[in-house]
């Protein structure tokens, strides 16, 4: 137990000390708080919001908006840093009506959690710009007034992506986790071993949608894979997260044999779906890992 909990923190320290890169592009500056690159656009190409939007997404970034209460003060960070800063009092924002929906919405079409001011103002184009010095959210025209200009900041976030450089796990979206068959066939605790290795653990099927998506995309008819449960506390059934398959959102049974003590699932014929059963713990077969992606 001791040499599998020292593998486990192993496995876990090393895959977060090598997960994030601190660094996008020469013209970006990260900031620890929010996990995430900024570059601010102070020039005069900033006449427009759809300008602006343009310039971030040729940049491989989005136009900024706070996502949380404070992350509005990195503008002004910014903005401090620069030595000869132009008057300019606000800048554009990634939010907007351009779609005529009668609503403010942001760039990745979710409603606007702060409060807009001038929310009914008449005669503008629906596009919002922000105080750089209190990040309030102000309605406003989406051109800039004749001779001057409006900056805008691009932001980066990291891609979501599976925190490893095993190129064998596959990562979806749907579920948040990522999943890799090893082919190689091992005993039960062979294949834990192996998944807490990569630093995985697993397979443990949560719902019905990720059974569905682990049929569409990952099993092959015809083969027993390993997964993440086996016969434990008075001979029920436990996860490798800890809880009773009972409660883990997914339980389908095919002509269960509860004789056999390690989990197994298998793609059945027909477009049936996945059924999971029992096999004796020393037999070998290939096995299924998973990881769980971090927040965006």
């Amino acid at each position: 137990m001791f040499r599998l909990l020292i593998l486990i923190l192993a496995v876990g320290f090393s895959s977060v000390a090598s997960r994030h890169v601190n660094f996008y592009r020469n013209d970006y500056t990260y900031v620890d708080e929010f996990d995430a690159f900024y570059k601010l656009h102070w020039d005069t190409s900033g006449t427009d919001w759809s300008s602006g939007f343009l310039a971030c997404d040729d940049e491989g970034a989005e136009l900024f908006y706070p996502k949380t209460r404070d992350e509005w003060t990195v503008v002004k960070k910014l903005v401090k840093a620069i030595p000869t800063a132009l008057n300019v009092t606000d800048i554009f924002v990634g939010i907007h009506d351009k779609f005529g929906v009668g609503e403010f919405i942001t760039i990745n079409g979710y409603p606007v959690s702060s409060p807009v001011l001038h929310f009914d103002r008449p005669g503008i184009d629906r596009c919002v710009t922000m105080d750089i010095e209190s990040g309030v959210l102000d309605a406003n025209d989406c051109l800039a007034k004749p001779g001057s200009t409006r900056p805008f900041v691009c932001k980066k976030v990291e891609d979501v992506s599976c925190p490893t450089i095993d190129k064998g796990y596959q990562y979806f979206k749907e579920t948040r986790k990522c999943y890799k068959i090893n082919k190689k066939a091992m005993n039960w605790s062979k294949a834990m071993e192996t998944c807490l290795m990569e630093g995985g653990i697993l397979l443990v099927m949560e719902s019905q949608s990720e059974a569905d998506i682990l049929n569409r995309n990952v099993v092959a008819y015809g083969t027993n894979y390993y997964v993440g449960f086996k016969k434990l506390f008075n001979e029920e059934y436990y996860t490798v997260k800890g809880r009773n398959l009972r409660d883990t959102g997914y339980e389908r049974w095919y002509q269960h044999n509860t004789r056999n003590e390690c989990g197994i699932i298998w793609q059945a014929s027909n477009n049936d779906g996945i059924y999971m059963d029992s096999e004796v713990c020393s037999n070998n077969y290939p096995f299924i890992c998973e990881m769980t992606v971090r927040n965006e």
